[in-house]
């Protein structure tokens, strides 16, 4: 039993205040109460906590979930994100054919093993009994280094208000704050960081409210090589089983009328997508109370273009671990749904050409690409140009199995990597929207294959002459040929994604509000500790979102 003498007033000279506890079950109780001394004046106060659940839902990115094989019944790690070293030197060496047998979507699925970050940033552990653990909650089923610390800080912020004030009642004077505490009366747009629209500033009435509701973290990890439409339709059954969980199984309760449950999303990059298309076409809108996008690629991003044409080597470590060039990268990417559903829209600029080809034209003009708003029939279905998406025989030198690899790629591309876009463009958000952006880093808005030459040292073999992944050499008649290096526009983005992307978030009456700010696109949710919060706009911004979004919901 955890108990606090406090000072009482003249008629309760003596007062316990008995914290509570939870069960296996997350069923509250009062340990001792029976056991309290029996006298005139003597007071027992039972601290209340909050009992009715929100679930929150997190959805990584691409690549952001941990995968395991299923080939011949052997569940073997294939992508595992325990460390980045540990992916860099697993993956930094393998080939295109290598990749390509192990990243496939028909012999994976998603792994629940990964590592787990196990710091509590609240004085009540959240992992067992409080809620289920955070494996029981899916935390093991994304990449660790990305996201581990994220998690921890996230569900330590949305329980640490409450329980400092119950460590804190019949204290004179609070010893410490809840870390929400701190963005009441706080405005964003006074960020030399960021700039929002529709910003609402955090009322301390609106925190008191919050605090009558628990918010479980959750995680719903999906196979990013499949097609998001099947890991939108498994986010439905997901809520459903998570809605079940706390309704019957666990705790108290939700604080919602009977069959009118409901969940917080919040999303990372592609997740995204998959919760738009959850919300907008797979009909889960009414059981999501609201939506925070972080870095979402709403109308796609060229730079699934330059990926895929000449790998993603410029980025660094993680560039090496996605595959440095074409050869690695072309042949996953190629069968791999999702990521393809990552390419530009036809809305993207609003229809206006995104790829520019210098010279390529019969005269000698630069080729501007879509002409006619139309990227699937102009470059990623476009066989007969060197600057198209695909390169069906970029590993496969053999003509049988080229055509093969063709066909198979036309018949992913033309209907699921097609519908999907085109619903997305179509589908419209869920009426209760947050979303934050990057607008400070440069990126892919436009790509240009540029007219260029290289040149190598005298003494240099011929054989050992290598282009750079992002120059290609095109043959031209009587034996010339002429080099071409493909250069970015360098736009304003968060590194992948520009910020043309969003044009469609910005000119939707459904988004709440939008916050643009200097994320980086991995990064979007870097965060080190609760008082780290103060210099992350992005995630101040995601915290009050989700206590708007419980205003309207009656205190149980």
């Amino acid at each position: 039993m955890v108990e606090e003498n406090t000072a009482g007033n003249e008629s309760s000279p003596f007062m316990n205040c008995i914290k509570p506890e939870w069960d296996e079950n997350g069923k509250l109780y009062w340990p001792g109460i029976q056991n309290q001394k029996k006298s005139e004046n003597a007071k027992a106060v039972l601290l209340q906590p909050p009992v009715k659940a929100i679930p929150v839902i997190f959805l990584p990115g691409v690549m952001g979930t941990n995968l395991m094989g299923t080939d011949e019944g052997k569940e073997n790690d294939i992508w595992r994100g325990d460390s980045l070293g540990g992916v860099f030197l697993k993956w930094a060496r393998k080939d295109g054919t290598e990749r390509r047998e192990l990243l496939n979507p028909d012999t994976t699925k998603v792994d629940n093993r990964g590592d787990i970050n196990q710091t509590i940033y609240s004085p009540l552990s959240d992992d067992g009994k409080l809620f289920p653990t955070r494996r029981e909650r899916g935390w093991g089923e994304v990449l660790s280094f990305s996201y581990g610390k994220f998690l921890s800080v996230l569900q330590g912020a949305l329980t640490d208000d409450w329980q400092q004030a119950l460590n804190n009642y019949g204290k004179p004077a609070p010893e410490k704050n809840g870390v929400l505490s701190q963005l009441v009366g706080k405005s964003l747009a006074e960020s030399k960081y960021a700039e929002i629209t529709g910003e609402s500033v955090l009322t301390q009435q609106e925190l008191n409210h919050f605090q009558n509701f628990l918010f479980p973290v959750h995680v719903y990890g999906y196979n990013w090589l499949q097609d998001n439409k099947t890991s939108a339709e498994g986010l439905v059954a997901f809520i459903d089983r998570t809605i079940d969980l706390y309704k019957n199984h666990c705790g108290h309760g939700m604080p919602f009328p009977a069959g009118q449950e409901k969940v917080i999303i919040v999303t990372h990059s592609m997740g995204g997508l998959v919760a738009r298309y959850a919300s907008q076409v797979s009909g889960a809108k009414d059981k999501i109370l609201g939506i925070v996008h972080g870095v979402i690629p709403d109308l796609g991003s060229p730079a699934a273009y330059r990926r895929m044409k000449v790998g993603a080597k410029q980025e660094g470590m993680a560039g090496a671990v996605l595959g440095n060039t074409a050869k690695e990268l072309m042949p996953v990417l190629a069968r791999a749904p999702a990521p393809l559903q990552l390419l530009p829209s036809a809305k993207y600029l609003s229809g206006a050409p995104w790829l520019t080809v210098e010279g390529a034209g019969e005269d000698g003009s630069d080729v501007k690409l879509p002409q006619t708003r139309d990227p699937f029939g102009e470059i990623y279905l476009n066989k007969t140009l060197w600057y198209i998406l695909y390169e069906s025989d970029i590993i496969d030198k053999d003509e049988a199995v080229s055509q093969s690899n063709w066909t198979n790629y036309v018949r992913l591309v033309d209907k699921p990597v097609r519908k999907f876009i085109s619903l997305m463009d179509s589908g419209g958000y869920h009426p209760n929207t947050y979303a934050f952006y990057g607008h400070k880093i440069a990126s892919d808005g436009t790509l240009a294959w540029r007219k260029t030459s290289i040149s190598y040292p005298k003494n240099i073999h011929e054989s050992d002459r290598q282009l750079p992944n992002n120059y290609r050499e095109i043959p031209l008649s009587f034996n010339r040929s002429q080099m071409y290096v493909v250069t970015s526009s360098k736009t304003p983005g968060d590194g992948t994604v520009p910020v043309e992307s969003l044009s469609a978030i910005c000119r939707n009456s459904e988004i709440k509000s939008i916050l643009a700010t200097g994320v980086e696109h991995q990064g979007a949710y870097d965060v080190s500790s609760l008082k780290d919060i103060k210099d992350r706009p992005a995630l101040q911004f995601t915290l009050r979102a989700i206590v708007k979004m419980v205003q309207e919901i009656p205190i149980p």
